[in-house]
């Protein structure tokens, strides 16, 4: 009894410290190294997660290596192949004024790998080891910490002296902070009752609504249209009604924030939607005047065109801002990898109207909570995608391939202990 609480002991510390990784160290690396991007934290997590989860699996001799295991092995080899060969046909199809930034591509390239192989190793540990019980409360752990985070953020003052306007403690801003904090608020909202679930989603609106952030704001849609129990047109009916009551009490000019953003027009003068359209308008660009293969990895803003978005926050600020990321990650892989690019993205969104439906319908089954919390940061990984894009090298997106790599690999005759969902 005494070594087995030992080793749950151990397990727990050892999870804690990579959730932390994760979760906060990228951004953590961001406020004090001063990096421009989330990179440099994700692929040191990523090394330090290779390490130690190689050796955990080492030492244990535990790993089998049965089918599904190769396959997601083959799986990324394939990936990185297709990455590397791609970039061939990109420099065969440019311009003679173009070029690519070998150095950009070739050192994201191997951050890409050594991501992969940290999500890959990630999703091996928790079909191997993982207890649902341990992994459950190193869910509440940070989910604490990030309430407290959020708490911390509402006296708007900047600790680490990171030049933010709007300082978020432990993120350099909200939107970061709104990223990695939705898969948790999904999850919540999936397995509380329904009373705490939507007090949970008005103390975070009013958070978003408090410190201004849209990305949250989405995140709290998102989380209500999954796990509400109403007909969805007659949620979003309500939800609507809602909106509408609040803006009619506390008038339009209190929400100008928020519905500046709302307004998709390129003629909108707003920084935030023209970066979004400037990253699509790119996109488009590059695949229609340019080349069907795009413009190569990580070679967004570099070799792909420029639009008519671009000049005008060239003429507003003096300066390209966000040229690398396109506004959103879709836009940045349609702009990169042209036609497949788009036929990635449709196989996504086809995967997340299926799982979209599973969790509209969780309620009559017996799922495993650790199952639903997979299913949340998939679900979230839609903001990032098509509404606040960081890059590739973020903690949601390194959170979503270990999910798709949790359930590729995970054995579906073998499930880990099962909890009812509250109805």
């Amino acid at each position: 009894m005494v070594l087995k609480c030992r080793g749950n002991w151990q397990q727990r510390f050892f999870l804690a410290f990579v959730a932390f990784l994760i979760l906060f160290f990228p951004s953590l690396t961001m406020i004090f190294l001063g990096q421009s991007s989330f990179t440099l934290g994700i692929v040191i997590a990523a090394v330090c997660t290779i390490s130690l989860f190689c050796l955990r699996l080492l030492l244990s001799g535990r790993l089998i290596y049965d089918k599904k295991t190769v396959l997601a092995f083959l799986l990324i080899l394939g990936c990185t192949l297709f990455i590397f060969t791609h970039i061939f046909f990109v420099v065969l199809n440019l311009p003679m004024s173009l070029e690519i930034d070998n150095g950009r591509f070739f050192f994201s390239f191997l951050c890409l790998i050594l991501v992969f192989l940290g999500a890959f190793l990630s999703a091996l540990y928790l079909k191997f080891h993982a207890r649902s019980e341990t992994l459950v409360s190193i869910i509440n752990v940070c989910a604490i910490i990030l309430l407290l985070n959020g708490l911390i953020s509402l006296t708007k003052i900047d600790f680490f002296s990171s030049g933010s306007s709007k300082p978020t403690f432990l993120f350099l801003e909200p939107s970061h902070f709104a990223l990695v904090v939705t898969p948790f608020l999904l999850y919540f909202c999936l397995t509380l009752s329904r009373v705490k679930a939507l007090c949970l989603l008005t103390l975070v609106a009013s958070w978003a609504g408090y410190i201004q952030n849209l990305t949250l704001l989405f995140g709290v849609v998102l989380a209500f249209l999954v796990s509400t129990r109403q007909n969805l047109l007659i949620a979003g009916s309500f939800f609507t009604l809602f909106i509408f009551i609040l803006i009619s009490v506390f008038g339009a000019d209190n929400f100008s924030y928020f519905t500046d953003r709302l307004s998709l027009s390129g003629d909108n003068d707003n920084l935030s939607v023209l970066v979004l359209f400037q990253g699509w308008q790119n996109a488009i660009e590059t695949l229609t005047t340019q080349s069907y293969f795009g413009g190569g990895f990580q070679q967004f803003g570099i070799t792909t065109v420029y639009g008519s978005v671009s000049s005008k926050l060239y003429t507003l600020l003096g300066i390209n801002i966000n040229q690398f990321d396109g506004g959103a990650t879709a836009p940045k892989i349609v702009g990169e990898f042209g036609v497949f690019g788009i036929f990635f993205l449709l196989v996504y969104l086809f995967f997340y109207s299926k799982v979209f439906i599973k969790l509209r319908r969780i309620r009559r089954k017996s799922v495993s909570r650790v199952d639903v919390f997979f299913y949340a940061i998939f679900m979230s990984s839609f903001l990032e995608f098509f509404i606040r894009g960081v890059g590739y090298f973020s903690p949601l997106m390194y959170l979503f391939l270990i999910s798709a790599f949790y359930f590729f690999v995970k054995n579906k005759n073998a499930r880990l202990e099962l909890n009812e969902i509250n109805s």
